[in-house]
Order: structure tokens, then C-alpha cells, then sequence
């Protein structure tokens, strides 16, 4: 194997943990420790499957989030134009609602489709060693624009709203500064990485994160730790962006709403939360695809995973752990005054470490989680369906209608990359068995 070889005791016979040349040439090693099969992870090749663009992505999250605020007016605002004593031509009462308000909202729903717009016409002109200063300059200038204009219409919401519902407006900027601090880049670019580990260069490749069948322990750690910090970097960004368009789609239209309306609560805060858990589904694929997926799995396998032993005899053949040594699977050692084996055909966790042994266990198999998610998608739009078969009231059947086809979509593609899943981690257990059987 590349890097290292396994070696035997003559005196004990047993073969000896797997180390890298690296960490022998550094000292760091320790030789005592015991293996059984000498091996390395091998990965399935997965399959190219077309995904979005972030401009394609974001138009379709836009015209979603769009039909949801014009939704919830229609909640609001909905009239009986159908009565002989009506004095209005129009399904809604479009004089009810502020334009000003709805200005403020479409600023903050359309922000990244005119960024990532404008920033693709510009880099297609502009030349490469420029990109990184005229993202920033772009970032900046786009910025400026988007808090004057929704100053300007903040302003004009005063003039006909107490100015304590500006409050409302603002309240997800304080999120924001809890969630990313004093940057803006997240503001525009969902798939914005903190600037701390984009440095690494062996895990991230143009801002994408890749994988290095390395046999360093070290190395296995520090590209989990980089690949941990990039996943909770997009749930952050996943968890924020949802809510903060369900809250302007579906919460600030009702907050805004005259004192003198009447509407259905339990129907409008409903379709909130169908608003919600759209945007978070929709997110979820967009930000974790299953290319990305097989980068944290391939990961794993690497990582490998120690089962803390309870209740076992201290005369077993165990030897102290050692960070610079790969142990293989079954190995025994005792870390900090605990017995731990080996699981995983290779293994550079650290015995005890929980954050090592939640890595491992989420992203072994990632079909697992996605099932997860296909099961909670197909819930969702189950309760739709059933909702929309006992509903009759007109704009409650157009409101339901609509998200559904937005669900439908996100379903598709979740029962997609699981099959994809499935089978290719399945051919790939297979081999991985015959391989270390053998």
C-alpha cells in the first residue's frame, strides 16, 4: 500500500498498526500498536448528475418565495367579487397593501439572483487574477444598494405604520450578526466559506470541497476538522436563509396587516410554515448534493470510529494510542485509562472524541440521512394532499396547489440521489468486505 506497510513481532507474531512514511520520518510514531488487516478505504466512483446552477437555484428559490408573499396577501387581502354587492372587480384588494412594503420585501427575496447575475456577467469579461478584488468591490457596492433602498422604503413605511413595527423589518439583521458576525459575504453568497480554513488548499479546490486519500493520520484529521467546519457553515447558512424567507414571505405580510382585517390565522400561519419547511428542503438539496456527500463519506471511511469497551478483561493485548499511527480495524488500545477497539478498515480518530465519532456516524453511510429526508419530504406533501381534498374555499386550493409543485420538485430529487445512494454504497460495502476478507 502507498505510504506505509504493515510489519510483523517476531516475538508476538501480531501484525503492527499501519503508518504513514510521513509520520515515521517525523518520530511521532508509535510501533507498538496492533492491526489486523493492513488496507485502505476503497471508494466507489460516483456517478455525474446535472445540478443547478446558482443562478438557475436562485431564480427558482425567487419566483417560490415570490407566488408565497403574493399567497399570504391573497390570505390577507382577499375579496367576494363575485357578489352582486360588491364594489370591487378584483379577487384582492390590492389598494390595502403597502407598495412600499412590498418593495422592502422583493429587495431582501431577490438579492442573490441579481448578485450572482451580475457577478457572472462581470467575471465573463473581466480576467482571472482580478476575480477576488471585483468580487469584494461588487459585494460592497451591491450592499450600499440594497440598504438604501430598503432605508428608503423603511422610511416610507413609517409615514402610514407605527414606527415600532420597523422593529419587525429588522429583527433578522440581529440573527444575522449572532449566526455570521461582521461579514458580508454570506449575505449574497449562500455558499460563502469562512476566510479562517479556505486557506487549505488540500481541501478546498476553487471553493469546492475535495477529499485526499491520504494515510497521514494527521492529515485525515485536519481535512475532517476542515470538512466539519464547511458542513456546519452551510447549515448555518441553510437554517438562516429559510427562515429568513419564510419570515418576510409569510410572518411580515401579517404583521403588517390593518388592525380592522379579518383573516384566517390558523390558515395564514399554516402556510408560514409550509413556507419554512419548502425553503429548508429546497435548501438542503441545493447545499449538500450528493457529490458533496460522497466528499464527507469518503472522509469517514478514512476517519474510522473507536467503541469504548465496558466490562472487559485488562490483560488483553492492548498498546497505547499514538496520534501519528493509522490503526486498522480491530485494534485495541487504552486512552486517558479507557479500552477502545478499532472500527472502520482504517482509523485516525481519536479514541473518546465525540465530534470524530458523530462525523463517522452520520456520514458512513449517507443514504441513511437522505432517507431521512425523503421520508419528512414525502410527509409534507402527504399532509398538503390530504389538507387540499378536504379544503373549498378558492384561494385556500390555489394557495396549497402552487407549493405543491414546488414540493413535488424537491421530492424528485431527494428520491433520486437516494437510489443513487443506496446502490452505489451498497456495490461499494461489498467490495470493501471482499477486499479485507480476503
Amino acid at each position: 500500500m502507498a505510504g506505509g506497510r504493515r510489519n510483523m513481532n517476531r516475538a508476538s507474531g501480531r501484525p503492527q498498526p499501519f503508518v504513514s512514511n510521513d509520520d515515521k520520518s517525523k518520530g511521532n510514531v508509535s510501533t507498538d500498536g496492533p492491526g489486523l488487516k493492513s488496507g485502505s478505504p476503497k471508494h466507489m466512483p460516483f456517478p455525474s448528475l446535472p445540478t443547478e446552477s446558482s443562478i438557475a437555484f436562485e431564480l427558482m428559490m425567487f419566483t417560490f418565495t415570490l407566488t408565497a408573499t403574493f399567497l399570504q396577501f391573497l390570505h390577507l387581502y382577499r375579496s367576494v367579487w363575485w357578489l352582486p354587492q360588491s364594489f370591487t372587480l378584483h379577487a384582492m384588494n390590492f389598494y390595502l397593501i403597502d407598495p412600499y412594503l412590498t418593495g422592502f420585501i422583493v429587495t431582501v427575496l431577490v438579492r442573490r439572483l441579481l448578485f450572482y447575475t451580475f457577478r457572472k456577467f462581470v467575471f465573463a469579461w473581466a480576467p482571472t487574477h482580478v476575480w477576488d478584488p471585483l468580487e469584494n468591490a461588487i459585494r460592497l457596492s451591491f450592499l450600499l444598494t440594497i440598504l438604501t433602498i430598503l432605508t428608503w422604503c423603511a422610511y416610507q413605511i413609517t409615514q402610514t405604520h407605527a414606527v415600532i413595527n420597523i422593529f419587525y423589518l429588522c429583527y433578522p439583521v440581529l440573527v444575522y450578526f449572532m449566526l455570521f458576525g461582521l461579514t458580508i459575504a454570506p449575505f449574497f453568497d449562500i455558499l460563502a466559506s469562512p476566510s479562517d480554513y479556505l486557506k487549505d488548499d488540500k481541501v478546498r479546490i476553487l471553493g469546492k470541497p475535495s477529499h485526499s486519500c491520504s494515510t497521514s493520520p494527521h492529515t485525515i484529521r485536519d481535512e475532517v476538522n476542515c470538512l466539519k467546519k464547511d458542513f456546519n457553515n452551510r447549515m448555518k447558512q441553510v437554517l438562516f436563509s429559510s427562515m429568513l424567507n419564510a419570515y418576510y414571505a409569510g410572518f411580515v405580510p401579517c404583521c403588517f396587516a390593518q388592525n380592522y382585517l379579518f383573516y384566517d390565522v390558523y390558515w395564514a400561519t399554516q402556510h408560514l410554515a409550509f413556507i419554512w419547511f419548502g425553503c429548508f428542503t429546497m435548501y438542503l438539496v441545493h447545499c449538500f448534493p450528493i457529490k458533496y456527500c460522497d466528499t464527507l463519506h469518503r472522509a469517514a471511511l478514512h476517519l474510522g470510529r473507536w467503541t469504548k469497551l465496558e466490562g472487559r478483561s485488562c490483560h488483553l493485548p492492548t498498546h497505547l494510542w499514538a496520534e501519528g499511527t493509522l490503526w486498522q480495524q480491530g485494534a485495541l488500545v487504552k486512552h486517558c485509562k479507557e479500552l477502545y477497539k478499532a472500527e472502520g478498515i482504517s482509523n485516525a480518530a481519536e479514541p473518546g472524541n465525540t465530534s470524530h465519532s458523530r462525523f463517522y456516524a452520520v456520514f458512513y453511510n449517507p443514504s441513511f440521512l437522505i432517507c431521512s429526508l425523503v421520508g419528512l419530504q414525502l410527509s409534507l406533501v402527504l399532509l398538503q394532499l390530504g389538507i387540499l381534498t378536504r379544503t373549498s374555499e378558492w384561494y385556500q386550493i390555489i394557495s396549497l396547489s402552487l407549493l405543491l409543485f414546488a414540493n413535488y420538485y424537491t421530492l424528485f430529487k431527494l428520491a433520486r440521489d437516494y437510489l443513487i445512494c443506496w446502490k452505489v454504497y451498497k456495490a461499494e460495502a461489498m467490495i470493501q468486505d471482499k477486499s479485507h476478507s480476503g
